[in-house]
């Protein structure tokens, strides 16, 4: 004898996903539409040319002294605290609204700002900076 077939009626509530995966496909037809998908096949297609160029690229002694000297500024930079870069810039910010106003401070007041703790603190870090500096040469 003949089974009766379940009948399920069609989904008339939209699909909890159904925005996601529109968004989805509009995506994938700008990347489609900017040839970045075509791009993105070539460099996959290519993965083996590129990682020899690449590699033979950063095996020059420019490339490496390059990659150690990054690292040693990234090094530089993790040691100074905030407070002293955001006083820095703050300075910097300072210095060059008083340059737009052309008022440039006397040859007298630049010498008595010497007499200044801070000022005199900036130079110190100044002055080993360049005898580190004259040692490398």
């Amino acid at each position: 004898m003949a089974q009766p077939i379940v009948f399920q009626a069609p989904r008339t509530a939209p699909d909890p996903h159904a925005d996601a995966v529109r968004s989805a496909y509009e995506l994938l037809q700008l990347l489609h539409d900017r040839g970045v998908l075509e791009l993105l096949r070539g460099v996959v297609g290519a993965r083996d040319e590129i990682a020899e160029v690449l590699t033979s690229a950063a095996n020059t002694p420019e490339s490496i002294r390059a990659i150690r000297n990054f690292l040693l500024l990234t090094k530089f930079f993790a040691g100074i605290p905030p407070e002293v870069l955001q006083s820095l810039a703050k300075a910097v910010s300072h210095g060059a609204a008083r340059e737009k106003s052309h008022k440039a401070p006397s040859l007298w007041r630049l010498v008595g700002r010497l007499r200044n703790p801070n000022s005199r603190h900036a130079m110190a870090v100044t002055l080993d900076l360049m005898e580190a500096v004259g040692r490398g040469l």
